[in-house]
């Protein structure tokens, strides 16, 4: 039986072993069994010696049945984590710090720092459930010192503060994560986050693997297309960009503006034709805040904020919530039905990429697919575009979650209690550009590169 299948499937008989560290004289036992992804598990450990007890999180990875190709890119993931994670480079508070890799002739264990309050993922569900049953809509709610309150305007720009500036020292030594989403920051012990799993990330300035990363957080140039391989190459410091301003909108309203930045999806269309569309999205932005979207999620990535600008961007936002507005009124807008799932991953035309994107699938039609989902600490979840199913943690750390996505409306598309109407054009934008359709834009760009 595969772990997909039987995900705990000889993972206790672990605990208790001891795996050491021949090289850094270090050595760690296995507590529990956190979770599970597609290629090995994510244990539980604590450092043994006479020094003070750590805990620390063990991914393991199997080689076994690998191809050289997958092998190499374990490594890649490895090199390019340990890379942010060193002493040499300055390693970053809110990047999860790798201290060591143990390697046997089956498994590779990756020991990194231990974050106790799961992931960004459970917090931002489990926070807007809670609000949404008691009726507070976007309202604060009672904040826990130092821990992250997705209903404070201040906790949450503090919360992209710490994300940009884990993204922008891994911009600055030539990493570019290509996989940013909820499930990909954790929560410390402490409340801080932390940036986690680089299995997407990538060192090339710019990039071909199409549809690299999760659809729903993706830029609209690195969407997968039918005509995929006749685009030009986009660049990986605009697309994690493009997926930080979807994140914020994650965190201070629990749901995407719309499925998937392609120009198939109608809500997508309508705000790359017309970007002030956003404001009625989401009335209840402040002007600074509706500044910091319009220059994150600019369709064009050559004109897209880099890293730098978007934290200053931030740093400058004082309010998310317009002024003199009762955030009550807002309370009516469903949640996006988004469920907790990972799109497709897929190097489409390139071996490049990650270990995950080696594993996608596709199916003829798209509401008939099965998509598998782990996260950093392995939690799984299989949704079908038209059924939702419940999923539930092995984590026994982690607190219970009040009401997931899945268990909220599944959506075809944005759905608000009165539908948008969209004004029409006298003039089209694309037509004027010399485009004959969004898709056409979508397909030409970007035209210049602006390496870092």
């Amino acid at each position: 039986m595969s772990l997909a299948t039987d995900p705990m499937n000889g993972a206790r008989e672990r605990i208790g072993d001891v795996l050491r560290d021949e090289v850094n004289n270090a050595a760690y036992q296995i507590l529990d069994v956190l979770g599970y992804g597609t290629y090995g598990y994510i244990y539980l450990a604590k450092t043994m010696g006479s020094g003070p007890v750590e805990y620390k999180a063990v991914k393991a990875l199997s080689k076994q049945g690998l191809t050289q190709t997958q092998l190499l890119l374990q490594r890649q993931e490895i090199d390019i984590h340990l890379s942010l994670s060193s002493p040499a480079n300055n390693s970053h508070h809110h990047i999860v710090d790798m201290t060591s890799v143990i390697e046997t002739k089956d498994s590779l264990y990756l020991v990194m720092e231990y974050c106790s309050g799961g992931d960004l993922y459970d917090t931002i569900t489990s926070q807007h459930a809670a609000a949404s049953d008691s009726g507070l809509g976007f309202s604060a709610m009672p904040n826990q010192s130092g821990c992250l309150n997705v209903h404070s305007d201040a906790s949450v720009l503090d919360a992209m503060a710490q994300i940009l500036s884990a993204l922008a020292h891994s911009h600055s030594n030539k990493v570019f994560h290509r996989d940013l989403k909820p499930e990909n920051i954790l929560v410390a012990g402490d409340g801080s986050l932390k940036l986690a799993d680089f299995g997407l990330a990538t060192k090339a300035q710019v990039s071909s693997d199409f549809g690299c990363g999760s659809s729903f957080y993706m830029a609209p140039e690195q969407q997968p297309t039918p005509r995929a391989g006749g685009r030009r190459p986009y660049l990986p410091s605009k697309s994690d960009i493009w997926s930080m301003g979807i994140i914020f909108l994650n965190l201070r309203f629990g749901r995407n503006p719309w499925k998937l930045s392609r120009a198939d999806d109608p809500t997508f269309a309508a705000y790359a034709q017309n970007s002030t569309v956003l404001a009625d999205m989401f009335p209840e932005l402040s002007s600074s805040a509706l500044h910091f979207l319009h220059r994150v999620l600019c369709v064009d990535p050559n004109e897209r904020a880099d890293v730098f600008e978007a934290l200053e961007l931030v740093q400058g936002i004082d309010t998310i919530l317009r002024k003199g507005g009762d955030s009550k009124e807002f309370a009516a807008m469903e949640d996006c039905g988004e469920d907790r799932v990972a799109s497709e991953l897929s190097s489409l035309d390139s071996s490049v990429g990650s270990l995950s994107s080696l594993s996608s699938h596709s199916g003829s039609d798209e509401s008939e697919t099965m998509f598998h989902m782990e996260d950093d600490y392995g939690r799984h979840h299989a949704h079908k575009a038209t059924k939702t199913f419940s999923w539930s943690s092995s984590w026994s750390s982690s607190g219970s979650v009040a009401k997931a996505w899945s268990d909220m409306a599944d959506e075809e598309e944005m759905d608000f209690n009165e539908p948008l109407q969209f004004e029409e054009k006298k003039e089209d934008m694309f037509a004027q550009a010399g485009f004959t359709s969004l898709t056409d834009l979508m397909l030409s760009m970007p035209a210049t590169y602006e390496v870092l």
